[in-house]
């Protein structure tokens, strides 16, 4: 408490001594509310861990004050003016607000509804973990690959047999897309074909050939509603929110006329 009313009274100081300065214009008057202070001293306490003395407090004040100071004159000095950084803030600014307002909590029925719709976006794909075995592209990457096979089978060491591969020999968790970049439509469409807990091939890719050993394969599935029900409510809001901006800009075009003028026709005007 005596903490609260060290700060107004310090507060009151510096506002005295604003008003002081610019007592001949009213629109030089700074207001300081104490939700904008406590929101600044709240963000210190995070940041360094601790409450701030009271000189401390007294910079806080100082420092809120003196950047209003600065914005007031550069205002005054039309440095706002043909800032596309200034303008892209401003018009940020608006926008999360006019999202915020946006904010709602969806009933059972439209998040059900919302799911239906839009399952696709939930739908886990199927994954596979495997090894591999790599064999670089030339006239005989295929035949040494088969070769390797049998010795394998027959109870050699896998580990002697390949090529260095760039991106590794373990992958884990792949998806179908995913093995598509890595190594090409053969090479994603000739896994799925194989066995799990066997070496297999040789399948082909864009850079040569592969024995593949699959550890381990999931299956693709939706997820039930109740396991992705926060996932799906965060969703309908970023919808929400997206909308309420569409929405709100499309109503104020209709107040605004564009003219595109040329720079050089303005100039030589």
């Amino acid at each position: 408490m005596k903490q609260k009313l060290l700060i107004f009274f310090l507060i009151g100081i510096f506002i005295f001594l604003i008003d002081i300065t610019f007592n001949e214009d009213s629109s030089n008057k700074i207001t300081i509310y104490e939700s904008e202070l406590d929101s600044l001293i709240n963000t210190w306490v995070t940041q360094v861990g601790r409450e701030p003395t009271n000189d401390e407090i007294d910079g806080i004040i100082k420092q809120l004050i003196d950047e209003e100071i600065l914005y007031r004159e550069a205002l005054k000095l039309g440095l706002d003016k043909n800032d596309i950084i200034i303008k892209r803030r401003m018009a940020q600014k608006i926008s999360f607000l006019k999202q915020e307002s946006s904010v709602r909590n969806p009933t059972e029925e439209e998040i059900l509804s919302y799911y239906k719709e839009n399952k696709e976006d939930y739908f886990v794909e199927s994954t596979y973990t495997f090894s591999h075995i790599y064999f670089s592209k030339d006239d005989q990457a295929e035949s040494r690959s088969i070769k390797a096979l049998e010795l394998i089978e027959e109870g050699q060491e896998s580990n002697i047999f390949g090529d260095p591969f760039l991106l590794g020999k373990n992958f884990s968790s792949k998806t179908i897309r995913e093995l598509q970049r890595s190594f090409g439509d053969q090479f994603s469409q000739s896994i799925q074909n194989l066995s799990v807990k066997k070496w297999s091939g040789p399948i082909s890719s864009e850079y040569g050939e592969h024995l593949i050993f699959i550890n381990s394969y999931s299956d693709s599935y939706l997820p039930d509603l109740s396991k992705i029900k926060e996932l799906v409510v965060s969703d309908i809001l970023a919808r929400d929110q997206s909308q309420s901006t569409e929405n709100y800009l499309k109503e104020l075009r209709k107040e605004y006329e564009v003219e595109i003028f040329s720079d050089i026709n303005a100039q030589s005007n």
